[in-house]
């Protein structure tokens, strides 16, 4: 199920200002689930689609282009590790954050979505699960001490402290629903609609610890084993992150939120 109808969307492009339309929506493809986002963005009505193009990011110039951008589920490291054999990682703060571009040109902050490594990638803060990665770390702000990447710090961009592996290892992957009924998000009532219920795929997923000013947690669900109630979706009004994989599941409505409400909704100024 896509949320709303087809012709529900229409109207609703046709409220969007004119800066909005034809916008260039990025999926970094270097490593992760890039190609399962883009299906998933596909699958989204026609009268949504014709005012974007879809395009996979793999250089800087090709990141200059976007007007927002994902960055999918995979490893975190790995994906730093790639992105560090040139520039690529300095072009990707200065898209995220503003700044100049591999063409040197001075631009806004833009619209980004990570998924699970990608959620990583964009919070302030990251840490580690007891014991330096791997299983519940019990009360929020009693997380371990961040464990230094040699490859570099994160991307950041949401005020948020987010916890690798929070769940635990590859094995201990699961399915389960999320809610979206955070105090925090009431005034986001296309956030709760998009996110209520998802059924979410997490695979060594991490979880939001903390929120900072400006950001509004989304979903959070309780872990079906131990029953611990964990945040797993959170989004400024520029920056979204889940620390599950819409795009493993044909559920559409969280790729539909973020064209809506994060690509065809920025202004030349980056901001929704």
């Amino acid at each position: 199920s896509i949320g709303p109808s087809t012709a529900q969307t229409a109207r609703a492009i046709l409220q969007l200002p004119l800066i909005a339309m034809s916008k260039t929506l990025g999926i970094l493809a270097l490593q992760g689930a890039f190609e399962e986002h883009e299906a998933s963005f596909r699958h989204l009505p026609e009268e949504l689609l014709k005012f974007i193009t879809i395009t996979q990011v793999r250089t800087v110039q090709e990141l200059d282009k976007c007007d927002a951008l994902v960055i999918p589920g995979g490893e975190s490291t790995t994906i730093k590790i790639i992105a560090g054999t040139d520039n690529f990682m300095d072009i990707l703060r200065a898209y995220i954050h503003g700044g100049k571009g591999s063409d040197g040109v001075e631009r806004p902050p833009r619209p980004a979505w990570g998924t699970c490594a990608g959620c990583i990638l964009l919070s302030d803060n990251v840490t580690n699960g007891a014991g330096g990665g791997g299983g519940l770390v019990g009360k929020f702000g009693q997380e371990s001490a961040t464990k230094r990447c040699k490859y570099g710090e994160q991307v950041g961009g949401l005020a948020i402290s987010t916890c690798r592996n929070f769940f635990g290892r590859q094995i201990e992957s699961f399915e389960a629903p999320v809610t979206s009924e955070d105090p925090s998000s009431v005034a986001d009532p296309a956030g709760r609609k998009a996110f209520s219920e998802f059924p979410a795929v997490f695979i060594r997923a991490p979880a939001i610890l903390e929120v900072g000013a400006g950001v509004r947690v989304l979903a959070r669900m309780k872990h079906p084993s131990t029953n611990e109630d964990a945040a797993v979706a959170a989004a400024s009004d520029r920056v979204l992150v889940t620390c599950f994989h819409p795009e493993l599941v044909q559920d559409y409505r969280i790729h539909q939120y973020f064209v809506e409400h994060f690509v065809l909704k920025s202004t030349s100024n980056g901001l929704n």
